[in-house]
């Protein structure tokens, strides 16, 4: 039951199908691609913020969010915000099962719902999202339409389905070129021991703090930088970082990994970057039925020591026509690849977030240590 006090909202699928809730964040109508987050309740401010989700509405698996509310906006010592990968709210839509109205951390300044609306963001709650995603993987009904309503105002389920029919379904081919940096961007620590570039699909900010607590200079460029550019920085490494869409429409930065490899330049991928690689060495994609959205159980091939990795990716790359390269890490469950390293040059990739996985065995240290020892510094 909606008490009058309360905006009705509805999700529907491109089957027409529907689920009723309650509207959280702005009153509006998007339409877009559906996917979905098992990160639990501590990690909506990250995901809301990680340019991986761009455009899409979000759902989030975990059955309460917005407990500790929305933190200030700080900055560190390199202008480079504190808790959030992003400037803003990256998703166009969320669905939730329950929304946290009275959030409770010393750090909080604001609730979810304050930060939904102020960014026109629009939500749902009350939605059984377990069984929504259930039906995402099995039924592969990935595109969708939330609207909330305004209080008291009565859906029009007919006129949804025919703005759903209506909406062109077809991708961005490249949401990368929207929000890779516009211009180059450095950031220097004190006393840096190297300076590595980092090609923007969607760089979050965890990646930058982490190298800068490693004493790396960083100076992150646009994803249109081609060989001859990015090497006149004279770079001890470079990073092609994450990011949403089709690795398959990645030209530019599919053309500059294969200079990087031909060249032996020290090269880590990271999520999409990951991919870029993989294609730039000539292995296939595919698109995942089960998407990777949370956190994994990663086998690292030579040791067959497992680790728990925080993944965001809907694609992955087929086994075949390594080119030089072997398997270096891969998924317990599907088998499906999570990195690459090339058997002579200083090259590999991962395609979880070395920077947020959790747990005891550290893949943060342990990754970007083994980048900074591809450096020579």
């Amino acid at each position: 039951m909606i008490y009058k006090e309360e905006k009705p909202a509805i999700l529907m699928l491109e089957d027409g199908s529907y689920f009723e809730g309650i509207g959280v964040g702005a009153s509006k109508q998007i339409m877009g691609e559906i996917t979905f987050s098992t990160v639990p309740g501590s990690g909506y401010i990250e995901a809301l913020t990680d340019f991986v989700y761009t455009d899409k509405i979000l759902v989030f698996t975990y059955p309460s969010i917005g407990n500790y509310g929305v933190p200030k906006k700080e900055k560190d010592d390199h202008g480079i915000l504190k808790h959030f990968e992003s400037d803003t709210i990256k998703v166009s839509g969320v669905v939730l099962n329950e929304y946290c109205a009275t959030p409770s951390h010393y750090e909080s300044v604001k609730t979810l719902e304050d930060w939904l609306i102020e960014e026109n963001i629009p939500g749902i709650q009350w939605v059984d999202t377990r069984r929504l995603v259930q039906r995402l993987v099995k039924e592969q009904h990935t595109f969708g339409l939330l609207k909330v309503f305004e209080t008291e105002q009565k859906p029009d389920l007919e006129q949804m389905r025919e703005d759903l029919t209506n909406f062109p379904q077809v991708s961005n081919g490249l949401p990368v070129s929207k929000i890779s940096t516009p211009q180059t961007q450095k950031f220097t620590p004190l006393n840096p021991k190297a300076t590595v570039i980092i090609l923007d699909l969607g760089t979050k900010n965890g990646i930058i703090r982490t190298l800068l607590s490693k004493n790396l200079e960083i100076i992150k460029v646009p994803y249109s930088f081609d060989y001859k550019r990015l090497v006149s920085l004279n770079p001890a490494g470079i990073i092609i970082s994450n990011g949403p869409g089709n690795p398959a429409y990645m030209d530019g930065p599919i053309q500059l990994a294969r200079e990087l490899i031909k060249n032996n330049i020290p090269t880590m991928g990271i999520g999409l970057g990951n991919m870029v690689l993989g294609l730039a060495a000539g292995m296939d994609i595919y698109k995942m039925e089960a998407e990777h959205r949370g956190g994994r159980t990663t086998v690292e091939k030579a040791t067959d020591q497992c680790y728990i990795t925080s993944q965001n990716h809907g694609y992955c790359l087929k086994y075949n026509n390594l080119n030089g390269f072997k398997e270096l890490y891969y998924d317990k469950d599907d088998k499906s690849n999570e990195g690459l390293i090339h058997e002579n040059k200083p090259i590999f990739s991962v395609v979880f977030n070395p920077e947020g996985s959790p747990g005891p065995l550290d893949m943060k240290e342990k990754i970007f240590n083994q980048f900074i020892e591809l450096l020579e510094v």
